[in-house]
């Protein structure tokens, strides 16, 4: 994925990095798709809180509404996320099972 992005986009820089152990680079935004239903509800948190804390703009995520690997409810998510930060989007109108959240900062 990166090798082809970076030839599609010669002028951005990727990084490829492990967001549970490493220290993020600052960024405007951190954008996560599809990656954190495998994990475990403390390491879900622990990678919100991360790419938030690390973007100057905010983080934006999908999670599956159902059937996700790691039984972390939506209401679990959405309150842990109103913990770190007081503007948050949910948008319900991308893929019959996916939900979109933004968590903005002021």
């Amino acid at each position: 994925m990166i090798r082809l992005s970076k030839k599609r986009f010669p002028q951005i820089e990727f990084h490829k990095q492990n967001i549970l152990e490493e220290k993020l680079i600052s960024a405007d935004y951190y954008i996560c798709s599809g990656a954190m239903n495998i994990l475990k509800k403390e390491e879900m948190f622990t990678f919100i809180h991360k790419c938030f804390e690390a973007s100057t703009k905010g983080f934006a995520f999908n999670i599956l509404k159902e059937d996700s690997l790691n039984n972390v409810s939506i209401d679990e998510i959405t309150s842990f996320c109103k913990t770190i930060c007081k503007k948050i989007s949910i948008r319900d109108n991308y893929l019959e099972n996916d939900l979109s959240i933004f968590i903005e900062k002021t």
